[in-house]
């Protein structure tokens, strides 16, 4: 029978796609991970400008109230309480990337593969480590682990130590969607390099960032980016950070991977 999975997601007249041409191989981003990494938290650019510079991508929102997904031209907002849905036009991010996605590559798994086997197989099809790449896995996951962070207040707190609040979810037996980018390590700093990932349910109700996980069969997808157009935000908060001080590397890998894990939460749905 089927179970939530099977159900189609969600159709609410909120969010229409946009519609323009949809380059190929441009990313925009607004802000960088070296502000996050210092507390810069406060929205700067809306959903609804967001959405008019591509229909895939992950991200924030204002205060780190959210993890993003922009899938398919719509916004999902997950939140640390266990909410969901989709965000608001005139919501605020402090971070996101988002791209038009076309799907260059386009491969078939059928095979179980974990986190770090997906991603060593997906670096042999791209044509240079030096380049921007956007990926995209819909399929099976015997589990998929992973975090959300709770809303922050003044005096933010730097990001390693936000991320000691976060909340990890682990669904087992999932269908959904990995949504996220592959970085080069010459843009560390300005992106996180190497992998950053989200998840989000077939139901469109479940997910946030993707720590951990097996695809047991799925199909994945990788688009190329040669263009970065890079938004700096115009606020008092960025103007003041002591931006890229201390362990960079260190920081953004502790917070996108290992960070601490002390309000684990099961996922019995």
């Amino acid at each position: 029978m089927p179970g939530p999975e099977d159900s189609n997601p969600p159709d609410t007249p909120q969010q229409q796609p946009v519609s323009h041409t949809r380059p190929r191989g441009r990313i925009f981003q607004t802000s960088t991970m070296t502000a996050m990494l210092e507390g810069v938290y406060e929205g700067t650019t809306t959903i609804a400008e967001l959405r008019r510079h591509g229909d895939f991508g992950i991200g924030t929102f204002d205060r780190l109230d959210g993890e993003m997904i922009v899938l398919d031209g719509r916004c999902y907002r997950l939140r640390a309480d266990g909410t969901a849905g989709e965000a608001d036009l005139a919501t605020r991010t402090p971070l996101a990337a988002v791209t038009y996605f076309h799907g260059e590559y386009d491969r078939q798994v059928a095979e179980p593969v974990d986190a770090a086997g997906l991603r060593a197989m997906v670096d042999t099809w791209l044509p240079s480590p030096n380049l921007f790449y956007a990926v995209r896995v819909d399929g099976h996951f015997d589990h998929m682990v992973t975090r959300m962070l709770p809303e922050q207040h003044r005096p933010y707190p730097r990001l390693i130590d936000a991320v000691a609040r976060q909340v990890i979810s682990t669904h087992t037996d999932a269908h959904g969607t990995i949504v996220g980018f592959r970085s080069p390590t010459h843009m560390l700093g300005v992106a996180a390099a190497g992998y950053h990932l989200h998840f989000l349910s077939h139901c469109r109700t479940r997910g946030g960032h993707a720590y951990d996980f097996v695809l047991r069969s799925g199909r994945v997808r990788v688009d190329v980016g040669y263009e970065l157009f890079l938004r700096l935000p115009a606020t008092q908060d960025f103007s003041r950070a002591r931006l890229g001080r201390g362990d960079v590397a260190g920081e953004i890998e502790a917070v996108l991977q290992g960070g601490p894990r002390p309000y684990a939460r099961p996922d019995h749905s």
